[in-house]
């Protein structure tokens, strides 16, 4: 019901006042063509622990033993007038319609990172890199080695769920799912806890704030068996959301924990 009201005053609002791109003004989209495509992929290339520069952003040496997630491909900074104006749309003025537009140039970004994975494989054989050290440096995401990856996303309170009207998470692995043949959607993880906003936090209060944030959802979680798993966010900051959730997955037996955001730093209200 809440969503079927919503749906409608929106429709109402497009009548009365057209939609214009939130990077130029241009009539007819939330996002026009040409803004679009001028979005530069700047994918991270740091450990999301203490950004130490890794190759996918993979966590670093020092840093994967201590943690449960393997890294996090992550798109541009949040920083990127563009991106943060729709990103701020969608989780807070509720205009669910720019999903469509986030997960093309995740697409679009993806495949430059997969590109550039298999431009270092060729590289390396080429160089006459032993078997060894070729799995060694090709620590590439198996997202980005063409496996079959579960997506999931990072699961809304339904309180807060119910008062956005949307979980923009839920709604970006979707697409993504529709768009490549080895990915499937997963339902492994549910929010028990309804937490603070991690941006208004310090490294401490973040961690205690997602302890026990989510939970293994009873029916599904056995998928996760052997898996590599995907989880799909749409801003990554210190990483403590995502590794709160790889924990429970790599618990659940997972062979792979990777995220996956649209952007990564430090929104205001992330």
């Amino acid at each position: 019901m809440h969503q079927t009201i919503r749906s409608s005053f929106a429709g109402l609002l497009d009548l009365l006042f057209p939609l214009a791109c939130l990077a130029c003004a241009a009539e007819g989209a939330w996002l026009c063509t040409a803004c679009e495509n001028g979005i530069p992929a700047i994918l991270a290339n740091h450990c999301p622990f203490c950004e130490a520069k890794t190759p996918f952003g993979n966590a670093c040496p020092g840093c994967r033993p201590r943690h449960a997630l393997d890294g996090a491909i992550s798109c541009i900074p949040y920083a990127h007038p563009t991106v943060q104006s729709l990103i701020h749309a969608w989780k807070y003025n509720g205009v669910s319609e720019v999903t469509v537009h986030l997960a093309r140039f995740v697409e679009r970004s993806l495949v430059k990172a997969r590109r550039a994975a298999l431009a270092a494989a060729k590289q390396s054989l080429e160089s006459g890199m032993s078997a060894q050290g070729l799995r060694r440096l090709s620590a590439a995401p198996p997202l980005l080695a063409g496996v079959d990856v579960l997506l999931q996303p990072i699961p809304l309170h339904p309180k807060r769920e119910k008062e956005r009207g949307f979980n923009q998470a839920l709604l970006l692995a979707r697409e993504l799912a529709g768009t490549g043949t080895n990915r499937a959607m997963g339902k492994l993880l549910a929010r028990v806890k309804k937490t603070s906003a991690q941006a208004k936090l310090s490294g401490v209060d973040r961690s205690t704030n997602m302890a026990g944030a989510f939970a293994l959802v009873a029916s599904e979680y056995r998928r996760a068996a052997g898996k590599h798993v995907v989880v799909v966010d749409d801003v990554i900051t210190t990483g403590r959301t995502m590794e709160e959730a790889a924990r429970l997955l790599k618990n659940a037996g997972a062979a792979s924990v990777w995220g996956l955001t649209v952007a990564y730093g430090h929104p205001v209200h992330a």
